[in-house]
Parts: structure tokens; C-alpha cells; sequence
């Protein structure tokens, strides 16, 4: 609540900003910083695992708060001189490592590749580049050719593309159970498709290679409507769950549509022109992917965990 709160002051701040895309592009990152990570954190404690290394979890959360709110200090002055801004984005940077090792950790406890905890895996250990790349950009710093808005929006794509995105593929893993269904296969396409992609974007960008970057793009726009269509059906299954938490799924779906429509669009625009502007693509793409898609989802998980009371 409190990382949502600083958020909120933080667009107030800079609303007259909002129309430049580094910094639109930072009020994005600020809100999986303030709110998703410290949230989905929570979440990283697997029924496998040992209540000694929940607490770890719980821990490691609340480190995240912390270092978010100070990550988000710059975002309320920006005057800030660069060595400044990366300094305090520096404890956001280590808590992302633990949060890394944490995801190591659970790896190797479980040894096992079910495919709902190695998403949750794989997110954690993206959480450091992301961190990296918000620091590029606050230090006005350039890596691999990448600075300025281009880290902004790097940051950005490791932040929710890469860390949220998992999340709630891991998510949606655990509410679906172990149903014998159709929808056993589906995810687990879904899952390997979505654990593939960002890094082939990740890799076609850094490279310059267009082909591979197109190939990571084609794999979002095959893996991101399963997972949005997979969610809808925990929202109608999970009928003794509260009513408020599945609409609130639900929401989440349409807006992952949403978001993913004009990504393809954007991923596809070199071959016939600027069809989606960026600031049009933060706006449209990374706002509604952000609070819509990863936002309302991860609040609709946590009153997913439990049944609905009765009367």
C-alpha cells in the first residue's frame, strides 16, 4: 500500500512530464519497482519449501519495499545529477540480487522443472539486469550501445516483459493445479514459449539481429493470448474463490490483449513504416501491461489463494 501510495505521488509530481517518454517510461518501471516486485515477492514461497525459507521470502519483500522507495527518490527531483540518481538506484540493484540468489535457492530445493516455479525462477533471476538498466539511465550512463531513452526503455521491457511476465505465467500455473485437462498442455506451451521469448528479444535487440528479434516478438504474440485465454479460464473455474478477485483476473486478461495487439504492431513496424509511435506505445502498450495486465493480476492472485467466505 505504501509503494502504491508513493507511486501515485510520484505521477503527481512529474504529470507534466508524462509527455516525454524517458520520463513516462520511468513512471513504468517505478510502478513494478513501488508495487508489483514487493508483491510478487510474496508469492516465491512454494508449497515445497521449508517455512524457514518463507520467512526469507516475507524478508526479501520488505527489502524490496525499502530499497523501491528509495530507488523512486529521483523521480520527485529531477534536477538530481546522475551520479547521485544511480546511487540511489544502487540498493534497488542489490536487492535484486538477493531476490536472484533467492530464485537460485528455490531452484535448488525443489530440483525440478515444473514449469509454474521455474517461471517464478527465471523472473527472479531477471530482476538484476532490470535493475542494471534503470541504474543506466538514471546515471546517464550507455551499455552496449544502449543509453538515454533506449535504457529507459530496456528497464522497462526486464522490469514487466521479462520479470512480471513470468510472474504470472508461475501464477496461473499454481491456480490451474493439476487438472488432467486440455489446459495441462496449453500451459505448458504457454509456459516454455513465454520462458523463451524474452531472452531471444533480449538477444536480437542487444545483437541488432533483426531476425531474432522478430522471433522474440513472434513468440510474445503466441504465448501472451494463451496466457491471457489460460486466465480466463482460472476466473471461471475457481468459482469458490471471491467474485471481486476473478473479475479483477479477468481485467488482467483483457489488457494483457490489449497490451500484446499493439506490441506486435510495434515489433512489425519496420517493415511497413512508424504504425505505432513509442509514446503512444508507452501510453497504450506499457500502462495498461503495467497496472492493467500485471497490476490487477497480481491482486486478483492474492484473493485467488483462498476460498471465498461463506454466508
Amino acid at each position: 500500500m505504501i509503494g502504491l501510495l508513493v507511486w501515485l505521488a510520484v505521477v503527481g509530481v512529474r504529470l507534466g512530464d508524462l509527455g516525454d517518454e524517458a520520463a513516462l517510461a520511468e513512471v513504468i518501471v517505478l510502478f513494478v519497482v513501488l508495487v508489483a516486485v514487493p508483491r510478487a515477492l510474496l508469492f516465491t514461497a512454494a508449497d515445497d519449501m521449508s517455512p524457514r525459507t518463507y520467512a526469507n521470502a516475507a524478508r526479501l519483500a520488505g527489502l524490496a519495499g525499502l530499497a523501491g522507495l528509495v530507488a523512486a527518490v529521483p523521480a520527485f527531483a529531477p534536477g538530481l545529477g546522475p551520479a547521485a540518481a544511480a546511487g540511489l538506484t544502487g540498493l534497488w540493484l542489490l536487492v535484486c540480487g538477493f531476490a536472484a540468489l533467492h530464485g537460485l535457492l528455490r531452484f535448488h530445493v525443489r530440483r525440478s522443472l515444473a514449469p509454474a516455479e521455474l517461471a517464478l525462477d527465471l523472473g527472479l533471476v531477471l530482476l538484476p539486469a532490470a535493475a542494471v538498466w534503470l541504474l543506466v539511465y538514471r546515471g546517464d550512463l550507455v551499455l552496449g550501445g544502449f543509453g538515454g531513452l533506449a535504457a529507459a526503455l530496456t528497464a522497462g521491457h526486464f522490469h514487466a516483459a521479462g520479470f512480471g511476465t513470468l510472474v504470472m505465467v508461475g501464477l496461473l500455473g499454481r491456480g490451474l493445479g493439476g487438472a488432467a485437462d486440455w489446459t495441462r498442455p496449453v500451459y505448458r506451451l504457454a509456459a516454455f514459449v513465454l520462458m523463451l521469448a524474452f531472452p531471444t528479444l533480449a538477444v536480437g535487440i542487444g545483437t541488432g539481429v533483426r531476425s531474432i528479434e522478430l522471433a522474440g516478438a513472434g513468440l510474445y504474440v503466441l504465448g501472451l493470448p494463451l496466457l491471457a485465454g489460460l486466465q480466463l479460464v482460472a476466473a471461471a473455474r475457481l468459482g469458490d474463490r471471491p467474485a471481486w478477485a476473478r473479475v479483477l483476473l479477468a481485467l488482467s486478461s483483457g489488457s494483457l490483449l490489449l497490451s500484446t495487439t499493439l506490441a506486435g504492431m510495434f515489433a512489425a513496424q519496420g517493415f511497413y513504416g512508424a504504425a505505432v509511435p513509442i509514446l503512444t506505445m508507452l501510453r497504450a502498450h506499457g500502462l495498461v501491461n503495467a497496472l492493467g495486465f500485471l497490476g490487477l493480476g497480481l491482486l486478483a492472485w492474492t484473493g485467488l489463494q483462498a476460498p471465498a467466505p461463506r454466508d
